[in-house]
């Protein structure tokens, strides 16, 4: 008589099929069924685990997002063997701030990472966790702040952060997307043949926007009326271009908008090669993928420029997010979820025991409407310090501190967060429950304990960079 399998001992497990608890919906489900397929031994098959990032990534300017621009073939394509997220929001819009969210599921605040700091050490990610369970833990990264010297190759048997190309203006060391796509592929082939967890991070379409010309060329609309913009002295957005978005003579508004989209489409195309690159190598169908971005980027809205890191708005928080697992996800779903969701994710799809109180849900499991999405920045050259949101029924309040100032939207009926409603009497009471839930939230740490994180010893090339970047006086 075989041994039974794990899946049937676990008792939880079989009253959430018994009883539905994991919603009605069958694409809830089926993972964890699939998952508690097992063969002789009795033991569940864990499943090889891809997450897939994009920097700078404005989920509207995707077509399967709405967008009227052919920008992404190959991830529309994903994206249809895909579950869907329309409305999903990273917890911070710049790039260390975001991960350290993304791969531990606790808020900056939490996690003591603020705009481009390091990972401590003390932060338990999934990569440490996975580790931990026998997955062959490896990270291919692009962007120059998320180094080994950070802090980010902890809990990676393998990291790869080789960036031989500079970025255009800043002189900023970063890896292009068909490079990125072949060192990702390269690793890939050398991955064993027990559980695996990769993180592949592409750079591109971060700025300045600079994709091989015919991508950008190819976005140019011939009758759109010249809209010039002043070049900011600094690296702000406000206002105008920034300087290191500076893109030879050119300051027409419509020029770095087909720039930006020109570097998703170049960007997609290397994602198309990755994904049949995993297609030959056995490593796409029965996978658990999921793909997002760490943030987006300002095309104009609130008066700001290609740029991010300076505000709280829609147009940097707003990401896309698509989980693919095998043949058993596909949809779209409109409730709100955001980047602290997939740590407890995959924690609850491999039935891992864990004392951490994650804030985070199973995406697999649809949000009710009364879901806290929260958001938080504290940079450390922003003229108007340290901001925190938080988004709920449709609603959303900003709240800036130094300032004692507030903002508050309405998303359905205003989702460019054009009218302030926080005087508004009609939203009185909404307005309340949220000022009292922001402060509660941004005080509370759930991560248990309390972290020390401060930048290293840098080197003089590496301040030079930092410094250039306005991290560094």
């Amino acid at each position: 008589m075989e041994e039974a399998c794990v899946f049937d001992r676990h008792p939880s497990r079989r009253e959430f099929l018994k009883y539905g608890l994991y919603g009605a919906a069958a694409s809830s489900l089926a993972p964890y069924m699939w998952l508690g397929g097992c063969g002789k031994s009795g033991v569940a098959k864990k499943p090889d685990i891809f997450l897939i990032t994009v920097d700078t990534l404005r989920a509207d300017h995707l077509s399967c997002y709405g967008y009227a621009q052919n920008t992404s073939p190959f991830i529309d394509q994903f994206a249809r063997e895909s579950l869907v997220f329309e409305n999903c929001f990273s917890q911070a819009p710049v790039t260390s701030s975001s991960f350290a969210s993304i791969l531990s599921g606790f808020l900056p605040h939490e996690t003591m990472v603020y705009d481009n700091m390091p990972l401590p050490k003390e932060v338990e990610t999934m990569e440490k966790t996975l580790q931990v369970q026998g997955y062959q833990t490896s990270a291919v990264v692009s962007n120059y702040n998320l180094r080994r010297s950070m802090g980010w190759s902890a809990g990676f048997h393998f990291f790869d952060d080789d960036m031989k190309s500079k970025e255009r203006n800043r002189n900023m060391g970063e890896s292009v997307a068909r490079d990125t796509t072949a060192r990702s592929i390269k690793a890939l082939k050398k991955l064993s043949s027990g559980p695996k967890f990769m993180w592949i991070h592409y750079q591109d379409p971060h700025g300045p926007y600079t994709p091989p010309a015919h991508y950008g060329e190819q976005f140019k609309d011939p009758n759109a009326k010249h809209r010039p913009l002043w070049v900011n002295k600094g690296e702000s957005g406000y206002e105008g271009i920034p300087s290191y978005q500076k893109l030879g003579i050119n300051t027409d508004y419509h020029h770095y908008v087909a720039q930006y989209d020109g570097e998703i489409r170049y960007m997609d195309e290397e994602l198309g090669r990755l994904i049949e690159a995993m297609k030959k190598l056995g490593l796409y169908d029965n996978s658990l993928i999921i793909f997002t971005a760490d943030h987006g980027e300002g095309m104009g809205e609130n008066n700001y420029y290609f740029a991010h890191g300076e505000n709280l708005h829609r147009s940097l928080l707003h990401v896309p997010l698509m989980v693919r697992y095998g043949s058993e996800l596909a949809g779209r779903r409109s409730d709100m979820v955001q980047h602290i969701d997939i740590a407890p994710t995959i924690h609850k799809l491999l039935s891992l025991e864990t004392e951490l109180q994650f804030r985070g849900k199973d995406l697999l499991v649809e949000a009710n409407s009364g879901r806290e999405v929260f958001a938080e920045m504290s940079p450390l050259m922003n003229r108007q310090g340290p901001q925190f949101c938080l988004m709920k029924n449709n609603c959303k309040l900003i709240y800036l501190p130094t300032e004692n100032k507030y903002q508050m939207f309405d998303m359905n009926n205003d989702p460019d967060e054009k009218q302030n409603l926080f005087a508004h009497a009609d939203y009185r009471h909404r307005t309340q429950d949220l000022q009292a839930r922001l402060d509660v939230i941004r005080h509370e740490n759930l991560l248990g304990q309390e972290i020390a994180n401060e930048m290293p010893e840098l080197s003089p090339a590496d301040k030079e960079i930092l410094r250039a970047l306005g991290y560094v006086r």
